[in-house]
């Protein structure tokens, strides 16, 4: 019996189509947003763009427990790792910061705590789309917890 193992393995590395899709979730075209790439999102998501001139803030949405806010704005650099560096000194910089938890070539998820009794979980990833420069997040507004932000960092890579 021939291994298929490998070249299989091989194919999931480059097709988009091959990666690990979250239970319930599918893949949500943003073309018809202005956006050049898809993302997984629950069925039925809701998509609102909002453009403020100097930037557009594309939220996709669905109940509670998904919510995911893109920032669009003319890239001062074509760095997407940088941008990463500097969103992370950011985020360690706020007083209430307290840990990160995964970090990769594009992203991280990380925990800030107010006081001793709440953790709150967020994620940025940084991609370049040409000349423009998108910052994905959790929503501005929910508390989610850490299972729901990795499934939301895993839906935006």
């Amino acid at each position: 019996m021939k291994n298929t193992f490998f070249p299989v393995f091989l194919l999931c590395l480059v097709l988009p189509a091959c990666r690990q899709e979250p239970e319930g979730f599918k893949e949500l075209d943003l073309n018809p947003f202005g956006l050049p790439f898809s993302i997984l999102a629950p069925d039925s998501a809701e998509v609102i763009p909002k453009d403020y001139g100097v930037m557009r803030d594309i939220t996709v949405r669905k109940g509670e427990d998904f919510f995911i806010q893109i920032f669009e704005f003319e890239a001062p650099r074509t760095d997407a790792a940088g941008e990463k560096l500097r969103q992370l000194q950011t985020v360690r910089e706020d007083p209430f910061f307290h840990e990160v938890i995964r970090e990769d070539e594009h992203g991280f998820i990380y925990a800030t705590r107010p006081d001793s009794l709440q953790t709150y979980y967020d994620f940025r990833h940084i991609r370049m789309a040409g000349t423009k420069e998108l910052i994905f997040q959790t929503g501005l507004v929910g508390r989610f917890s850490l299972e729901e932000v990795k499934k939301m960092y895993k839906a935006v890579k």
